[in-house]
């Protein structure tokens, strides 16, 4: 045997034999991590968005309601929760400014809506609509 070769090492003494392994656990330990950060950012971007699109949708069918005799608010909470969301606080209607322009009946609502998963210990998400016609 070659003096140095790895074979005539005594076990114990310098050997590096496994540290590769350990590398490569410690690396996709991080990337699963990184991974499962990527996914719950994604959950809680999706629910933004839906959250959004519901307060959007509630204010409208809220205005609606309102300009046709019935209950604005009433209207907005029904569509929130078939939507998955939750009307938080409905102001309206009230006569007052729809985009600047005096006289129309205005239905101002918040949604919250909670992220799936391991993503909904981060909170619910919030989203604002206003809604009303110019009259």
């Amino acid at each position: 045997m070659t003096p140095g070769r790895r074979s005539d090492l005594p076990r114990g003494t310098g050997s590096d034999a496994g540290s590769g392994s350990v590398l490569v656990v410690a690396a996709v330990a991080a990337a699963l991590l990184l991974a499962a950060g990527a996914a719950v950012v994604g959950q809680v971007a999706v629910a933004a968005a839906r959250a959004a699109s519901l307060a959007d949708a509630a204010a409208l069918a809220g205005a609606a309601a309102a300009a046709l005799g019935g209950s604005g608010c009433g209207r907005a909470q029904e569509v929130a929760r078939a939507g998955g969301g939750e009307l938080v606080a409905c102001g309206g209607p009230v006569v007052g400014s729809a985009g600047g322009s005096a006289g129309g009946l205005v239905v101002d609502v918040v949604v919250q809506v909670r992220p799936p998963g391991v993503a909904g210990a981060t909170g619910p998400v919030t989203a604002r609509a206003r809604a009303g016609s110019a009259r």
